[in-house]
């Protein structure tokens, strides 16, 4: 059985990701891959918890004792208790207190699975869009071979290469368009997931905030760090409820409001605590790497410098090179050797370089003659 579920959990999506080989950014990782396992743990962990200590502990009356005192614990766990501040009154009304029930400490490790799905989601839609390119990066990482990975780029940026070159481009930066013919692809998918991470991560900040139950961002921090005490009172944790509860006892039903604990709450307040703290980190560092990437836009600068690490030529021909970078790798192929440059092998960007840019060359004499012959010709 154990065998069964060890290969099982070996085809999840996640677990399979961690034995892939990376290709993406760091940025990118800290969302697919590490604020997913921190979710998943987390979501152990509450899961966990009821079997090392009680889940709700209620106050009950004095003649409640034996079964009545377990039957009163599971009874209001699952029925939903409600939550009403210390200082207010308690209503007489039964529509009032059915408005105050929480139940939310039930779900909470599945909110954190629903978390990390959002957080795996934008990378699911990465590597689908990647591999419809008809090029896959994850695999060319993979490859030591040089001359297959030459001839996997050439081979997608050539079917990008039109002679109008300067056409496309204006009604690509007019109308906003990308696709496989215009060269900017992978790089427009490269914006939706980073958008993606940025706006999810974003939300589900706000969310835990709310969960959290503070009106203020800087409560806190005060809480913790200032004043040195603990959270207010959540009304979606609190650590003391509410429970009315009914039992018949030969022919009278006697009616009970109890007083209840929830341990539970205390550790789930905790992990959100943390979880609070981790996505404030995520939120800036995908914001930093959605602006980094709409500004440098993996600039021409960088495949330059890979040329000249293993280059003799100090001198380079600069018309020749913009055209290569512009009219041949355009934006994704830029993209595809940088991020071959951040995961793969040291230097095997730069030769990668090399031998793109030794064949293009080759082929632009290789036209330049034939089309002299064309006009001596006529």
């Amino acid at each position: 059985m154990s065998i069964t579920l060890f290969n099982f959990a070996q085809r999840l999506p996640w677990i399979k990701s961690l034995k892939a080989s990376n290709d993406d950014e760091h940025s990118d990782r800290l969302n697919h891959r590490y604020t997913v396992g921190f979710l998943l743990i987390c979501a152990l962990i509450v899961t966990g918890s009821p079997f090392v200590f009680n889940r709700i502990t209620c106050w009950v009356p004095a003649q409640f004792t034996g079964a009545y005192l377990s039957y009163t614990n599971n009874y209001c766990w699952i029925s939903n208790t409600y939550y009403i501040p210390t200082n207010d009154t308690i209503p007489h009304n039964k529509f009032d207190r059915k408005k105050s029930e929480i139940g939310y400490y039930q779900w909470t490790p599945l909110i954190l699975l629903l978390c990390a799905l959002g957080f795996y989601f934008p990378r699911m839609i990465w590597r689908s869009m990647n591999i419809r390119s008809g090029i896959d990066i994850q695999y060319l990482i993979t490859k030591n071979n040089i001359q297959e990975i030459v001839h996997s780029i050439e081979y997608y940026c050539q079917a990008n290469e039109h002679h109008f070159y300067s056409k496309n481009r204006f009604f690509r930066s007019l109308f906003c368009t990308s696709g496989k013919r215009l060269g900017n692809y992978l790089r427009s998918i490269e914006i939706i997931v980073k958008l993606l991470y940025l706006i999810n991560s974003f939300i589900q900040l706000i969310l835990i905030h709310i969960l959290l139950g503070q009106s203020k961002w800087f409560d806190i921090w005060y809480n913790l760090f200032i004043k040195n005490s603990v959270l207010t009172d959540s009304p979606y944790f609190p650590r003391v409820t509410l429970c009315d509860l009914q039992i018949r006892e030969i022919g009278n039903i006697h009616q009970y409001t109890i007083q209840c604990v929830l341990p539970i709450n205390m550790l789930n307040e905790k992990v959100f605590l943390f979880i609070w703290f981790w996505f404030i980190f995520l939120f800036l560092s995908n914001l930093f790497s959605f602006i980094s990437t709409i500004i440098f836009n993996h600039q021409t600068n960088f495949i330059r410098d890979l040329y000249r690490i293993n280059s003799s030529k100090i001198i380079i021909n600069e018309i020749l090179f913009e055209k290569f970078l512009r009219e041949f790798l355009k934006q994704d192929g830029r993209l595809i050797i940088f991020l071959i440059d951040h995961n793969g092998q040291a230097f095997l960007a730069s030769e990668i370089v090399q031998h793109l840019y030794r064949n293009y060359q080759q082929r632009y004499q290789l036209r330049k003659a034939i089309s002299q012959l064309d006009s001596s010709d006529v």
